[in-house]
């Protein structure tokens, strides 16, 4: 039986093991575990009228609130249905694009170049390594003829972030040769501010950073994701990609009051910093069995399993008869069945979860 399924696929495991998505602890979204804060809930209370209008063509609003959360200009802020719409919006601003991929990677990065008639390539990071980027590699790997590169920070799905000065020699590169950089910082919420490379949208015109309302924000339903680019004519080229009014009035609403609720945001990231730790420490006394995770940034850890032991599908039936639901990582590339990739929830569920693998590996 397939077992490789995406965080938002509740409505196939149902189906196929009889279970109530209702009753699924899903350790595969990635979603922030706290959920939507009753603030945002109390807010939007008296919201609902917004659907009667079309939303401001312009968004102005909804980006100088953006802009504010994370320290850009206004007019470098493109909002977007979704990381997935910006996704595919910076790779099809060029024609038939050559882009090279970090990898293991997001489908859709490869999925969208592929649509578009372009030409997919990758630098794969290395399980010796820890699927650190060797920096100067990638460097290497840059060259004319290239149109776009593809990275991930943190990493879905190694959880790996790279640093502020390696991607300031990469873009560098990247500067000199007109090839675009595209960022996705869907995760970066849940990482230390260190690794946020937002703040160099200003100095670097090959720059793409994509953001995402649907992981930290608890809100993969509202659709809702947003880019930073300091460069006109790219973001003038995305824009005619994009269809016009792609987020709703609620959704531009409900971003405003998302962004300003600085309790929430806060307890959120210190919850995670904090279980993260708890967790690792727990997954250390598992060392001994044969069990290896890679330094997380994210909201999520990545396994290698003891293959002789318990592997990525039986680790997944495991856990999915006791309702919880983590993600096999084997069809990604460079991965396999030792492979498989949790997130935090929780704290009872996390429990719960480690002991289920303590038990299966032991």
């Amino acid at each position: 039986m397939m077992n490789a399924f995406h965080g938002s696929d509740l409505e196939k495991i149902e189906e196929l093991y009889g279970i109530r998505k209702e009753e699924i602890i899903s350790f595969s979204a990635n979603v922030n575990p706290l959920g939507i804060s009753d603030h945002f809930k109390k807010s939007m209370e008296g919201e609902l009228d917004c659907i009667e209008h079309y939303p401001d063509r312009e968004y102005t609003s909804l980006r100088e609130a953006i802009a504010g959360y994370c320290k850009a200009d206004p007019s470098d802020i493109i909002v977007g249905n979704g990381s997935s719409e910006l996704i595919g919006s910076v790779i099809r601003h060029k024609i038939k694009p050559k882009t090279l991929i970090v990898a293991p990677a997001y489908s859709e990065y490869e999925r969208n170049v592929m649509l578009c008639g372009g030409e997919a390539c990758y630098f794969d990071l290395k399980e010796e390594e820890d699927f650190r980027l060797d920096t100067g590699d990638l460097i290497k790997r840059l060259e004319k003829g290239l149109d776009l590169v593809m990275i991930c920070s943190p990493s879905n799905p190694t959880s790996y972030a790279v640093r502020k000065d390696d991607l300031r020699r990469i873009l560098d590169r990247c500067e000199a040769l007109n090839i675009t950089c595209a960022v996705d910082e869907t995760y970066m919420d849940f990482a230390d501010d260190e690794y946020d490379i937002t703040p160099l949208t200003g100095e670097y015109r090959c720059l793409f950073v994509i953001r995402s309302f649907s992981k930290f924000f608890c809100a993969p339903g509202l659709r809702l994701g947003y880019a930073v680019c300091h460069d006109e004519k790219m973001k003038q080229q995305i824009r005619e990609h994009m269809d016009p009014w792609s987020v709703s009035s609620f959704a531009a609403k409900a971003g405003e009051v998302l962004v300003a609720d600085t309790d929430f945001i806060e307890r959120s990231r210190r919850y995670i910093r904090e279980e993260r730790d708890r967790i690792c420490h727990i997954l250390d006394d598992m060392r001994s069995l044969g069990l290896k995770y890679y330094d997380p940034k994210g909201n999520f850890i990545l396994l290698r399993l003891p293959k002789d032991k318990m592997d990525s599908k039986e680790f997944f039936e495991r856990a999915i008869r006791e309702k919880m639901f983590i993600r096999d990582c084997s069809t990604f590339r460079g991965l396999d069945e030792r492979f498989a990739r949790f997130c935090i929830m929780k704290r009872e569920d996390n429990d719960a979860l480690m002991s289920l693998l303590r038990e299966g590996i032991d």
